[in-house]
């Protein structure tokens, strides 16, 4: 799965917002929250105090921490001690023993990327002794790292915290599922079109409860006889399921495959059959006059584009009663069952008694097969429970639980036949690949700011009537691509929208722009061959009516699409090329100026490019004429203030500022600009400089006033913003330098 690059991402786990600011030694997750168990510190603690590590050592410079990139590539995440551990079901009179491994993906051009696995392990969950649960968390999209940490954090609670948890745990589970959904869309984190998918076992006693959104799995392994075999837990929810495919249409999506969207077939037949037999071609979710968001999987956690034709976070929930013909479960994430069957698994673990040995050979053996069949490696995420001492129960048999999500009943791996499909895969042509929705637009932020290269918009600017501002903006209004442009950006991207007349019958051949429609109506025409004296195959209309507009696959991956768009009648086109909309997400007097800005404050100067990113969003522009006051004597400041153009004048008490963190005023006693006043200091913000960084920390400084010189425009970062993204900071010296 994808994930932005971020200095944060050193290692294996991508570090949550929450802990990056934390003491480890204050750290006690069991101790402290009493919603996970004392007992499951030995995972919880490990796993806090390793990423609390790497957070630490991305904020040096690789020759810094002395780790090859190389060596980056393979970090995996396993128990602190390198064994297993044993969690004991009192009703149940009998002992799970589990272990877990989880392997950093491999990408050859981004050794850096984070694993966008996460997972959880409390034994016991809450405060009964007889409750355990172990999930398993796989992101995906620009954000996918920081989605699954969420859930993984928020999942647990939410459970226990339910008032049915005691008395139906499948209800329970389906409302912390929508719950934790919901959490996640109203943070500040952008799940637009990113999220997680998430495969959970808990153990009440003899019995356990799967509860699965999306495509990563849970087996459990039977004894039958001499044989041991592999019984799926979870069915990955994907367009191959017919129930699903039915109803994700019902909710308005388009099922076509990459081969259907660029008219190399059919899209009026059906052209898969099984996953086996996808050819890394499977079929995607598309909305319906648009290109995105393209996803494999019905169902998730996040993607809240996705959820609006279908993608929902329900999660099936199916039910077993353990008996002695149990040996042990697995639960892992579809980095494991992209090449290796269920029954494979199985047939691994039962070669093993410890299954920390299990846990290695799966990981070691999935790695090895990507590698075999590709360029590079998936996330790959394992937990293997060895079920020891259970004694036989008569009348056992599997349960569904209806109310909480429809699943059949567990089904013999050799005989469903699943295999884990790819998910958001772009490119039909090389199997199996997985690209981020804009991976390309945020590896070039984060070049730019350490290899700053300005983009100036060519000129002249394509002008255009307010009535055709009016349509282009209306057709934009929401879109994923430009919901996150500045004002700046919005202005500038109209101003590089071309128009483009056409004449009935013309071809719309430059296939590396996007286009709004203007006027007239267009239809997009199959790229397969026809037969002689055979019709073109129209796929779909566009009409400015419609408020349509194409292309954005040509924007998001830089790849073409292959059908062709003609002209129906005569009309006019406004077409944005490649060139423009990466130079307007990397332009210096846009996006990319406030990342530099915000990276020039002391206190933000170690955050990463992500972080820097969200913070970026919830800035606020604000103006003010000359002489205008910014803020009065005694009153307090709004936030972080960034100067983006004109002069401001500060005047404060030097006395009342030397005990706050105020480095943009106090290090202003030694610039030219800095003046004693009859009222106490006076010092001069320009353009690109800053002030108020002490607000951010809950300080409060009485003496400052501020006032405008000549038109200024400034943005505004509250301390109310900036927690939402951060986190609340602790007071610290400027001198330690900690964020």
């Amino acid at each position: 799965m994808g994930c932005v690059y971020s200095k944060a991402c050193i290692g294996q786990i991508c570090v949550p917002r929450d802990l990056e600011l934390r003491d480890p030694g204050n750290v006690k997750v069991a101790s402290e929250n009493p919603v996970f168990s004392p007992t499951s510190s030995d995972v919880e603690d490990g796993d806090i105090r390793e990423q609390l590590n790497l957070n630490h050592l991305s904020m040096s410079r690789d020759h810094e921490i002395g780790i090859a990139r190389s060596s980056r590539a393979s970090l995996q995440h396993f128990p602190p001690d390198g064994g297993s551990h044993s969690a004991r079901v009192q009703s149940g009179n009998y002992e799970l023993r589990y272990s877990y491994l989880s392997q950093r993906g491999y990408y050859p051009d981004a050794l850096d990327k984070a694993n966008q696995d996460s997972f959880c392990i409390h034994t016991p969950l809450g405060m009964n002794p007889d409750d355990h649960f172990f999930g398993v968390f796989d992101g995906h999209g620009e954000f996918g790292a920081q989605c699954s940490q969420f859930v993984r954090r928020k999942l647990c609670e939410n459970l226990v915290r339910n008032n049915k948890y005691h008395v139906d745990v499948a209800q329970a589970l389906q409302d912390a599922f929508l719950t934790t959904n919901s959490q996640l869309h109203d943070d500040a984190l952008d799940d637009s079109m990113s999220g997680t998918t998430a495969i959970t076992i808990m153990v009440r006693g003899k019995t356990i409860f799967v509860a699965n959104s999306g495509d990563s799995r849970a087996v459990i392994a039977e004894k039958r006889g001499s044989e041991i075999v592999a019984v799926d837990l979870s069915i990955d929810q994907t367009p191959f399921r017919h129930d699903e495919l039915e109803r994700v249409k019902g909710c308005g999506a388009r099922v076509l495959t990459m081969d259907q969207i660029e008219g190399l077939k059919n899209p009026d037949e059906q052209c898969w059959d099984t996953e086996e037999g996808d050819d890394g071609d499977p079929p995607r979710l598309w909305v319906q006059n648009g290109m995105y968001p393209g996803t494999a999987f019905t169902r998730s956690i996040g993607d809240s584009i996705a959820e609006t034709i279908g993608v929902i976070p329900n999660p099936e929930i199916t039910v077993l009663e353990l008996t002695q013909n149990h040996p042990f479960f697995v639960i892992a994430s579809d980095g494991v069952f992209e090449f290796l069957s269920s029954q494979n698994v199985v047939d691994m673990v039962s070669k093993y008694k410890d299954p920390q040995d299990a846990c290695a050979a799966i990981v070691a053996e999935s790695y090895h097969l990507w590698l075999q069949y590709e360029t590079r490696t998936d996330d790959i995420t394992v937990i293997v429970v060895h079920l020891i001492g259970l004694n036989n129960t008569a009348g056992v048999q599997s349960k569904n639980y209806e109310a909480a999500g429809r699943f059949p009943l567990p089904q013999d791996a050799e005989t469903s036949g699943s295999e884990s499909p790819t998910v958001v895969s772009w490119k039909s042509r090389n199997q199996r690949e997985r690209k981020d929705t804009s991976h390309a637009s945020f590896h070039a932020l984060e070049n730019s700011l350490e290899n700053p290269q300005i983009w100036m918009p060519p000129s002249p600017r394509h002008r255009k009537t307010w009535e055709e501002e009016a349509h282009i903006e209306q057709v934009l209004h929401d879109h994923f691509l430009f919901r996150k442009l500045t004002n700046s950006q919005h202005h500038l991207l109209l101003d590089r929208m071309k128009r483009v007349e056409v004449q009935a019958g013309d071809i719309v051949v430059n296939q590396d722009s996007f286009y709004v429609v203007g006027s007239g109506e267009f239809e997009v025409l199959a790229a397969e061959k026809e037969k002689p004296g055979e019709v073109p195959r129209v796929l779909q209309k566009y009409t400015a009516e419609k408020l349509s507009s194409f292309g954005e696959l040509a924007l998001m991956h830089y790849t073409p699409v292959q059908a062709s768009v003609r002209a129906v009648t005569s009309g006019t086109l406004w077409a944005l090329t490649r060139e423009d909309f990466r130079g307007i997400l990397t332009s210096e007097i846009s996006y990319l100026s406030s990342l530099k800005l915000l990276r020039s404050v002391d206190l933000l100067s170690r955050l990463s490019i992500l972080q820097l990113n969200h913070i970026a969003d919830c800035l606020a522009e604000i103006t003010f004429s000359d002489g205008q006051a910014i803020v009065n004597k005694g009153e307090d400041l709004l936030g972080l203030y960034i100067v983006q153009k004109g002069k401001v004048k500060i005047t404060f008490d030097m006395d009342t500022v030397k005990s706050k963190n105020a480095s943009s005023l106090i290090s202003g006693n030694k610039k030219p600009d800095f003046v004693p006043d009859n009222k106490g200091m006076s010092l001069q913000k320009t353009e690109g400089s800053y002030f108020g960084e002490w607000t951010l920390l809950g300080e409060h400084v009485g003496s400052l006033s501020v006032i405008a010189v000549g038109n200024v425009v400034c943005s505004i970062l509250t301390k109310e913003k900036f927690d939402t993204v951060k986190g609340p900071l602790t007071k610290f010296s400027q001198d330690d330098g900690n964020v």
